[in-house]
């Protein structure tokens, strides 16, 4: 007996699925969003939430964080054990999310001088992607998610819990070894016009039958503390006319063997 193919094995899945949970549509980009707030972010952080985690956990822990913190910037400059606590105690990745987030809440502050996503709306979708990739700490899932759904993008997003459903299925090709690998493949797979349903498909089933991940200790999380960033150096001031420099400072003499005894 010859083994199935997994592309087809995968198109027979997600057929299944779509009839299990029907035609699933995403929210508005601009739903619940607080005024203010660039709803591209707003999409950023809750596919942070929603990462390794179900659509249920996600608003909730969304709803606590809008109890906590003031809006995100002040969740940016918080410390990472205070993001952890809003998320809730038993949230999957809790701390490692807090530390994740923060990093990339920071970076994106760095690049664009305001917590905003907004210039990835004048980007060609390639240029867009590899942004989204290249913000510190930021998983590929929600790097996927917000291409896709923020973006109109060709992208599958793909957590463990839905890479380990894929897996349980064995739809995935042999090449596939982790989620990420799973979303690429995914990709070469599905048609860019049939991403969107087939993700909210896959999200729909990690919701009903997904697993958490393994919870890790905090000394095996990496660290995704963001860098500080020193001031720009800029010229020193020239003397005013007139004015003496500064002298400079005498180095202090040494002491003798006699005075270093006495202290």
């Amino acid at each position: 007996m010859s083994p199935a193919d997994p592309a087809k094995s995968l198109q027979s899945l997600l057929k299944k699925l779509q009839n299990r949970y029907g035609e699933l549509q995403s929210e508005p980009l601009t739903a619940g969003v607080d005024e203010g707030v660039d709803p591209l972010l707003h999409l950023f952080v809750y596919s942070f939430l929603l990462w390794d985690a179900s659509t249920g956990q996600a608003r909730a822990a969304l709803k606590r964080i809008r109890d906590t913190f003031v809006d995100y910037n002040e969740m940016r400059i918080a410390f990472a054990d205070e993001i952890a606590a809003a998320f809730g105690e038993r949230y999957p990745r809790g701390y490692e999310r807090a530390l994740r987030l923060r990093s990339s809440l920071h970076d994106i502050f760095r690049r664009e001088h305001a917590l905003s996503l907004h210039r990835l709306q004048e980007m060609s979708k390639r240029e867009a992607a590899a942004y989204l990739d290249s913000i510190d700490g930021t998983p590929a899932y929600v790097a996927a998610r917000v291409l896709l759904i923020g973006l109109k993008g060709h992208a599958i997003p793909v957590d463990q819990r839905i890479a380990d459903l894929l897996a349980s299925e064995a739809v995935l090709g042999d090449d596939v070894t982790d989620a990420e690998s799973a979303a690429k493949w995914l990709e070469r797979q599905i048609r860019a016009g049939d991403a969107l349903p087939c993700a909210m498909a896959l999200q729909a089933w990690s919701d009903d039958q997904g697993a958490a991940p393994r919870r890790d200790r905090r000394a095996d999380v990496p660290d995704f503390s963001p860098p500080e960033i020193p001031p720009p150096a800029g010229p020193e001031p020239e003397p005013a006319s007139g004015s003496k420099k500064p002298a400079k400072s005498r180095k202090p003499a040494k002491k003798t063997g006699k005075q270093s005894a006495k202290g």
